[in-house]
């Protein structure tokens, strides 16, 4: 059947073992479920520290802005 690989060496086996398993854990769905609530809440968590991330940036410069504002309006005034 793989004949034609045998001059490869070894790391062909190697592969071969390897989709062989991963072929057999596809048909685990139980395992598929858990991999994307694993998959889905980790994306969560750094999507919300993300956010935070940003946030924090946009009301530093949202205070900026205001205090540009505040100066200008004293500027105009004077």
């Amino acid at each position: 059947m793989y004949t034609h690989y045998k001059d490869k060496g070894s790391w062909y086996m190697n592969i071969h073992a390897i989709n062989s398993w991963i072929r057999h854990l596809a048909h685990n769905y139980f395992l598929i479920v858990i991999a994307a609530v694993v998959f889905f809440l980790c994306k969560a968590v750094i999507g919300y520290f993300t956010y935070r991330h940003y946030n924090k940036k946009l009301e530093a410069l949202n205070h900026k802005l205001d205090r540009l504002s505040d100066e200008m309006g004293k500027i105009k005034r004077e």
